[in-house]
């Protein structure tokens, strides 16, 4: 009888860079987050006796969760309005936050309820937004990471590490890898704004706020 010797998970664990398990840990968290999301508006839905998205506090966490949307787009306005100020890192962070946030309030304001075609395709499309923005933050981590040479050039000039690394951030936006995930992401996000936008327009139309 032979036997199979298979690998040491614990070897193939302290193999992995700790960009792969920042990427597992967040994808976990998006997982466990999307459940809990839908769980939050079935309760609702439940306790409110039809869908949670119809009531009036339904609307009002679909209202929240377009404005925290819209703080999404402080950071690019500062980065291709402002470039003179330096890396918007605050901003960054903000559009970081809140492109986590406001697809689950939207989330928990739609739920499973799969009866309109333009709410549909909104959903699918944020979904694809938000996941391709996941991937697009872990491609530029790996752009900066690549830029180790310029961090030592830059460090032995005198600039502060928070200099240096603002710096790097800069570059890494314009490594090709990162020019190939904008020519995904961006043209989904107008996509979806137009959705979203038909959306509004259509409940406010039919129902009004």
């Amino acid at each position: 009888m032979s036997f199979i010797k298979l690998k040491n998970p614990q070897l193939q664990l302290i193999n992995m860079t700790p960009i792969s398990k920042r990427f597992i840990l967040v994808i976990t968290s998006v997982l466990i987050a999307i459940v809990v999301g839908l769980l939050i508006e079935v309760l609702l839905s439940l306790q409110a006796g039809w869908p949670f998205g119809h009531t009036q506090k339904g609307h009002q966490v679909g209202w929240l969760g377009f404005v925290v949307l819209l703080s999404v787009f402080g950071y690019s306005y500062k980065k291709r309005c402002a470039r003179k100020a330096g890396w918007p890192k605050g901003w960054f962070r903000v559009h970081q936050i809140a492109g986590t946030l406001a697809p689950l309030f939207i989330l928990v304001h739609t739920g499973p309820h799969f009866h309109a075609l333009v709410p549909l395709l909104a959903l699918m499309t944020m979904g694809f937004v938000a996941m391709t923005g996941l991937v697009g933050m872990f491609v530029h981590r790996k752009a900066v990471g690549m830029l180790n040479g310029t961090r030592k050039t830059l460090l032995s000039q005198g600039l502060s590490r928070e200099a240096v690394e603002e710096k790097l951030f800069e570059l890494a936006s314009d490594e090709e890898m990162f020019r190939i995930w904008q020519t995904i992401h961006v043209p989904m996000v107008f996509l979806f704004i137009v959705l979203l936008l038909a959306h509004i327009g259509g409940a406010l139309y039919f129902g009004g706020m």
